[in-house]
């Protein structure tokens, strides 16, 4: 029997995207941009740039910058210029934006609980070294 783990990886991934944006579209929203929100939810006393978004979710300059306009259209997030640097541009939560992380933390939490309720703290741990391994690899090909 052959594994392909990378298949899975991929099937796995797709099923996770299509879960959060079938939760997220009760909100009218994209699960990339509840997942943004969350991220600037635990991260409100820190100024957050653009650049740093790209980072954490991995996507192009582009997609970002699209991506913020249109949350910003739907009074989600306010973008300004960075105080530590002019040229890049600082994302923060709308009080609107707010409200919705609260929901998508819930949503979080359930899907951990999940998890821990079906895999062992070993299992766990084990399935995080391999995702870690993957992102690690995907980071050194794109340097």
């Amino acid at each position: 029997m052959q594994r392909n783990m990378g298949r899975l990886l991929k099937i796995a991934s797709n099923q996770m995207t299509r879960d959060l944006d079938r939760f997220a579209a009760q909100f009218g929203l994209t699960g990339t941009q509840m997942s943004i929100i969350d991220y600037l939810s635990r991260h409100p006393q820190t100024e957050v740039k653009q650049h740093e978004l790209e980072q954490e979710f991995n996507i192009q300059r582009s997609t970002t910058t699209v991506l913020l306009q249109r949350m910003e259209k739907k009074g989600l997030i306010s973008r300004q210029t960075s105080a530590s640097d002019s040229r890049q541009k600082a994302v923060a939560l709308t009080s609107a934006a707010t409200k919705l992380s609260q929901a998508f933390a819930g949503y979080m939490a359930q899907e951990e609980q999940d998890l821990a309720a079906n895999f062992s703290p070993a299992e766990l741990n084990l399935f995080e070294r391999f995702l870690k391994f993957y992102i690690a690899k995907g980071v050194k090909k794109n340097d």
